[in-house]
């Protein structure tokens, strides 16, 4: 189901309507109205019968009522939970329930009147479809969906009378400005409006009344489609927005890993969408039809004729493929797609092997808005049959898939029931698309992948190779064995597994080998590309991140950078470029305690100190003989950052999967309110997407982004926080989910790994350059092992600092400073952020001096 932060159009009406029954029905009571009639003029589920308040005010009794009546609209807050008895209030109760309303003159509050105008605007256009050609989908389609309309409007014409005064708009009626209002509205946009303001008032039960009421639920066929419409509505929100994320990746502005990711929790969050509102789905024929009947009559609507629309010369499919751009709303020709492949995945455990050009070919260089509507669907059809039977390879020949994205799941589920859910339609829709939008682009998202993880793997080769006999006590063969399995994984992935598997195949049939391009489920789905890459990355920052702080190289080399810059000893010229880069994405917080670097010699050490784990004492000429160097806590490691992406491991590292069940309401507040990046300029005129972003400096802040606004562009006005009861649309976070990822993915590719050892080279040649001086100052057993490396760090900055003999020298800093300016002046100093990251992973990174 749909994360309970996030809300529906269908679950809005919902609202509207159970809070203009209990308001009714509520007030009524208030008045004097029988609970006894309520209880037995619908069906009550109460546990304990509700007490009767008959009889009719009086005085000062019936004056109280009628205040209290008035003062029905709610606050922001989050009501309590009733704990008296629950009502289910019938549609035919409403007029009478407002008759008696009307009848005691109760004054009826601004909010009611914007309520159920809310709920007449969501129905009356779709009731004027159903009333014009409803027939023709379902006899008798308009008399019930037409009598909910009528009903909800006598409920507002009687109580008009007792409604604030309105300004007429140009003199008109009260009655026909209503009609006007409605006049031409698409299904419930009015609700979109309402949607993107702080809180969206409804007006509450009366005071002291501690029962529950709900609308009586409606499972018709009319509640069914007109539920339908307002669930494909939402679904079209959620596609473009899906449209704009790889609109925007085509123009190199989001990288395939944080577009995928966003991607995919796009459709799980249209998934939760499509389990709200499947039971009544369900109990009307089920999707399949309804979707079919929700196609006709949208044909319908635009002018085609019922006959047209049943072609016998197509017996196949029976489908006018001039409508094609019609059916394209409404997701019926992936629904249909699918029912097609369910043949093939019939016999448990057989792998089908897809014949090349079965179905054809897509041109990626091709027009396709040139094209009719049968080649519009051949495109479709070429492209998603294969893709299915890619994925039904990776779920029946390989075990454990790393990633299986919501389309992977949609097929597994297709599998094992022989039905098709909807969600799998909408995703292969939004694959669809995918495809279109990058066109000749489309396999760029696979060249990422395969050329980073190729990094990677000779990455975690060659760390090997550099520690062969370099070891560390807390770095364990249990430590090695994680990084060969991470090796090992993307090394099998190397070699296409589903290939080799369709291959054995063709040979047992005696057939020749797949003449299809290698990695065909990469190539053709830039999501699964993406997600593929991002699970490597996650656990490749994790196991850079371990070994950077098992040995120390990366925050004590930035130690002794930051204080030979401090001294002036390093030009701006041979400033370490990767160091640079490294220490402005991961903040102070990774290097020093307290989250402040130091700025004076003593204090050099002292933070030094602080972060290896142990006092300046310990280390100072005062220390006991043979006392360990370190404290038992040990050092502080650097701090993990990428919050948002980290909240994704369980999903795609794990392989926790399910629709949306991660995103509860704090974590909905997480992704807009706790990243540690937002807008800093919104392009346009305020009118563009907000993507410049910018890292937000100290931590201090997140506290107040509640107050922040959560897209750029919109009003300042603040939403409530999700947790504390807030509701935000699908649509509105995927947004800010996207740029929050996109803002987090330099410093998740960042090549730890990498980064170690040339820290770790650093610090050997800083040794080896003050080997004499350090030997003079602290003899020469100042130094074990090469693993206590880091600690030449201490002693250099203990002695620029005065400390153990109060006498400062900074003559080795100054010869570290020079070992620096050497790394840092040639190319090995900025390796990382040039040629790893800005070429292989083609992530430029532009540097701006700053004054001094």
């Amino acid at each position: 189901m749909l994360p309970s932060a996030l809300v529906s159009t269908y679950q809005q009406y919902k609202l509207d309507t159970d809070s203009v029954a209990a308001w009714l029905a509520s007030t009524a009571k208030s008045l004097g109205y029988s609970a006894d009639l309520l209880d037995s003029s619908v069906a009550a589920t109460s546990t304990s019968k509700p007490r009767a308040s008959g009889g009719r005010l009086k005085g000062k009794a019936r004056s109280n009522a009628k205040k209290t009546a008035a003062a029905g609209a709610s606050s922001s807050a989050p009501a309590p939970k009733p704990s008296g008895p629950k009502y289910v209030i019938s549609v035919r109760s409403f007029v009478s329930l407002a008759e008696y309303i009307a009848e005691k003159a109760a004054p009826v509050a601004e909010v009611f009147r914007t309520v159920i105008d809310r709920v007449i605007a969501a129905r009356s256009k779709f009731g004027g479809q159903l009333r014009d050609y409803g027939e023709a989908i379902n006899p008798g389609s308009d008399a019930k969906h037409q009598h909910f309309v009528d009903v909800l409007a006598k409920v507002r014409s009687v109580l008009s009378p007792l409604m604030p005064a309105v300004k007429d708009e140009d003199g008109q009626s009260d009655a026909a400005r209503l009609t006007n209002r409605f006049t031409g509205l698409a299904v419930y946009e009015a609700s979109q409006e309402f949607l993107n303001l702080p809180d969206v008032a409804r007006p509450g039960t009366a005071q002291n009344d501690d029962s529950t009421y709900e609308a009586q639920p409606e499972r018709s066929f009319e509640e069914a489609i007109f539920a339908l419409d307002a669930l494909i509505n939402d679904l079209g929100h959620v596609r473009s927005h899906i449209r704009w994320i790889w609109s925007n990746h085509k123009d190199g502005l989001f990288e395939v890993a944080p577009a995928a990711v966003a991607t995919d929790t796009a459709v799980a969050l249209a998934r939760g969408l499509i389990d709200e509102v499947l039971p009544l789905l369900e109990w009307n024929g089920g999707i399949g039809d309804l979707l079919e009947r929700y196609y006709l009559l949208r044909c319908i609507v635009q002018g085609w004729k019922l006959e047209d629309l049943k072609v016998a010369a197509n017996v196949k499919d029976n489908f006018n493929h001039k409508t094609y751009d019609i059916a394209d709303g409404t997701y019926l020709l992936p629904y249909r797609l699918l029912e097609a492949f369910i043949p093939v995945v019939e016999e448990r455990g057989q792998v089908p092997i897809y014949k090349e050009g079965m179905f054809g070919y897509w041109d990626p260089k091709s027009n396709r808005s040139l094209k009719t509507g049968l080649q519009k669907f051949e495109d479709d059809r070429a492209l998603l049959m294969p893709f299915f039977s890619e994925i039904a390879t990776a779920m029946r020949g390989v075990d454990n898939w790393p990633v299986k994205d919501e389309l992977y799941q949609g097929v597994e589920e297709l599998a094992k029931t022989k039905k098709v859910p909807f969600y799998a339609a909408f995703a292969a829709q939004i694959f669809l698309d995918i495809t279109y939008e990058l066109g000749e682009h489309v396999e760029r998202g696979f060249d990422a992948f395969q050329e980073q993880t190729n990094f990677m793997n000779n990455d975690v080769e060659q760390h090997f190779e550099f520690h062969s006999k370099l070891k560390i006590k807390s770095w364990t063969a249990a430590h090695d064995q994680m990084l060969r399995e991470f090796q090992k994984s993307i090394q099998w992935l190397g070699k296409d597994p589903l290939r080799n598997v369709q291959n054995r195949l063709l040979a047992r049939m005696g057939a020749p080998a797949s003449t299809m391009p290698m990695h065909l489920i990469f190539r053709m789905s830039p999501v699964v590309s993406g997600l593929m890459l991002f699970h490597f990355r996650l656990v490749y920052s994790h196991v850079g991140r371990a070994v950077a702080d098992a040995w120390g190289s990366v925050q004590y080399a930035q130690h002794l950078y930051n204080a030979a810059c401090r001294e002036r000893l390093v030009g701006r010229e041979d400033r370490w470029q990767d160091m640079e880069v490294l220490y402005a994405n991961l903040g102070e917080g990774s290097f020093y305690v307290g989250g402040e670097a130091p700025k004076t010699a003593a204090d050099y050490f002292k933070k030094f100190s602080l972060q290896m784990g142990t006092s300046a004492a310990a280390m100072t000429g005062t220390r006991r003989r043979g006392a360990p160097l370190a404290s038992g806590a040990g050092p502080r490691g650097l701090k993990e950052g990428c919050p948002v992406s980290c909240m994704f491991k369980g999903r795609y590292v794990r392989g926790q999967i399910g629709p949306s069940g991660f995103l509860t309401p704090e974590r909905v507040d997480q992704i807009i309110d706790l990243s540690l990046f937002e807008p800093i300029e919104t392009p346009n005129d305020g009118k563009g997407d907000g993507l410049v972003l910018g890292r937000i400096e100290h931590p201090a802040i997140l506290k107040e982004k509640a107050k922040k606004t959560m897209a750029m562009g919109t009003n300042k006005q603040q939403r409530k926080k999700a947790a504390d009861g807030g509701r935000v649309t699908p649509s509105q976070l995927i947004q800010p989910l996207t740029w929050a990822l996109q803002a987090e993915t330099l410093e998740l590719a960042f090549p730890l790994l990498t980064f170690h050892r040339w820290c770790w080279r650093l610090l050997r040649s800083v040794k080896e350059s003050c080997d004499s001086l350090l030997t003079t100052r602290y003899g020469p057993g100042y130094l074990e092992t090469e693993r206590q490396l880091p600690f030449v760090v201490g002693w250099i900055l203990m002695a620029a600092g005065g400390l153990g003999n109060d006498v400062p020298d900074r003559c080795m800093l100054e010869i570290a400073a020079g070992v620096i300016g050497e790394l840092g002046g040639c190319e090995a100093g900025s390796i990382v952020s040039e040629k790893i990251l800005g070429n292989i992973f083609d992530m430029p990174i532009v540097f701006e001096e700053e004054d001094a």
